[in-house]
Formats: structure tokens, C-alpha cells, sequence
């Protein structure tokens, strides 16, 4: 079964209350147990702006669950092309790093808001619209591959950590993917959760040793598995718009909590 945990790079010793700062970018993608640069494997996203502060900066979250942009990012359909794409194997661990923050100057840059972490993979399928990876604006259908919520009924797995690391199912039928990671920092009014969100660019070879290729395992999940975004998640949605225990600091009833979206895919492979 894949599991989401956590890139333990560096640890914060440091718990930092809630509030307007804390915004980060996922801008690193780590695979073969290597991080690589800001944007060298991710799709660059454009700057915008805080609905509070008015300030304007990359790292400014999403809070609109309906537009194109919640696919990979504010404005990074447009970064296709300057974006690498990573080979990777079914079955391989990878993930993402935080390489900006609106607090610190220096890394390590952390994960401080409270909420969920998610992956998803959009495989593409040449088109009129995109004639190769670089091209496609992930507006096929996407499955979740990885989600990771409380560690305790009081504390998030994923806060204060410098990003999450996940694993490729083994069955992935081999192809070009866009990978995407969401964080979401969960809040009690409506339209109030922000979402961080970013897309690798990679391809998919088959596991290391082909193990379970010739059953014919490598298959693409069933349907009730794929969703698109936007339309996969609404702001009413129990994982979105929370309760106050949820929220409020310190949290309680974590355990209780059901993020968005379809159930995890795990594929065929025992």
C-alpha cells in the first residue's frame, strides 16, 4: 500500500503560531534520493496576490477551487515548456520540497500551516490541444496516489516539515505524467482553506525488475478512482470547509478528519 511521509531533510524545532504568513512554494522535486532545483523538474508558477495583506509574491496560496489553476498552479500551464521531466520507476519513492517561504530567509524552508498533503498523476495522451507532456495543461483526469492527514488527534503530520515524499505505485502503467502535490491549511469559513499546489513533470518506466508487468497489472486505475480539477472538490466539501476544532489552535478531533477528493489508489501489485 503507497504511503505518504515525510522528507525528513531537517527538522524544526520551532512550532509557529497560525496566521496570514507562512506561505510556501513546493518548487523542488526529489527523486533517486537526490532534491533537485527551484523549478528545474516543477512548473514554475506565476506571482498573487494576498486577499488580506494585498501583498503580491509567488508563494501567495489558491483559494479558488474552480478555476484551471488549482491543477498545477497558479499560471504554470505556461512553464511546460522551460520544465524538465524526471525518469522515474514504478514503485519509487519521490516527492517534493519547500524552496520558498514568506517567513524564512534561509532554508530550511518548512511546512507551517496545519491541514492535509495529497498527490495525484494525470497521464498524458497527445491531443490536438497538447502534442507532448510539456504542452498538457492536465485537464484529462487525475488519481490520487498518496494523502496524509493527522499524526494524533491534535497535530498534523505534515506541519513543520520541509515537504512530503511519497511512492509510485508499482502498477502505474508506464507513460508521461504530471505529479502533482496540494497542501491544504483548513479553515472554518467558507472559501477561508488555502491550497498550495505544484506539478512535476515525469516520466514512468516500469518497476525496477519488471515485477508484475506480465500479469498485466500495469493498468490504469478503474473509473470511480479519477477525477478532474477543477470539479473534484467543492468549498462545502467536510475536508475544506472545517470545523472550528479542526482549525483552531491547539487542534483536537484530527483523527476525525476525511480529506477531499477520491480514495487513494494504491494498484494491482500485492
Amino acid at each position: 500500500m503507497s504511503t505518504l511521509s515525510l522528507i525528513w531533510l531537517l527538522s524544526a524545532a520551532t512550532v509557529f503560531f497560525q496566521g496570514a504568513s507562512g506561505h510556501y512554494v513546493f518548487s523542488r522535486f526529489m527523486f533517486n534520493n537526490t532534491v533537485t532545483e527551484q523549478w528545474e523538474y516543477v512548473r514554475n508558477i506565476s506571482i498573487g496576490q494576498a486577499p488580506d495583506s494585498g501583498l503580491w509574491d509567488q508563494y501567495m496560496p489558491l483559494y479558488d477551487i474552480y478555476s484551471e489553476d488549482i491543477r498545477c498552479g497558479r499560471g504554470a500551464w505556461i512553464s511546460g515548456g522551460e520544465t524538465n521531466t524526471a525518469t522515474v520507476f514504478a514503485g519509487d519513492e519521490v516527492g517534493f520540497v519547500v524552496g520558498r517561504s514568506a517567513d524564512e530567509p534561509l532554508e530550511p524552508y518548512i511546512i507551517y500551516h496545519n491541514g492535509p498533503a495529497q498527490a495525484y498523476l494525470s497521464k498524458f495522451t497527445s491531443s490536438p490541444e497538447s502534442a507532448d507532456l510539456t504542452s498538457y495543461q492536465g485537464d484529462g483526469e487525475w488519481f490520487k496516489i498518496a494523502s496524509l492527514g493527522a499524526l494524533n488527534d491534535t497535530y498534523w503530520i505534515t506541519r513543520d516539515k520541509t515537504g512530503v515524499n511519497f511512492t509510485i505505485p508499482r502498477s502505474t502503467p508506464p507513460g508521461q505524467y504530471l505529479l502533482r502535490v496540494e497542501h491544504l491549511y483548513v479553515r472554518s469559513w467558507f472559501n477561508g482553506t488555502q491550497f498550495y499546489v505544484a506539478c512535476a513533470q515525469v516520466d514512468i518506466l516500469p518497476p525496477r525488475g519488471g515485477s508484475g508487468l506480465d500479469r498485466g497489472d500495469a493498468r490504469m486505475p478503474t473509473e470511480g478512482y479519477m477525477v478532474k480539477f477543477p470539479g473534484a472538490y467543492h468549498l462545502e466539501d467536510e475536508g475544506i470547509l472545517v470545523q472550528e476544532h479542526i482549525y483552531e489552535w491547539p487542534a483536537s478531533g484530527l483523527l476525525e478528519y476525511k480529506a477531499p477528493g477520491p480514495d487513494v489508489w494504491t494498484g494491482y501489485l500485492v
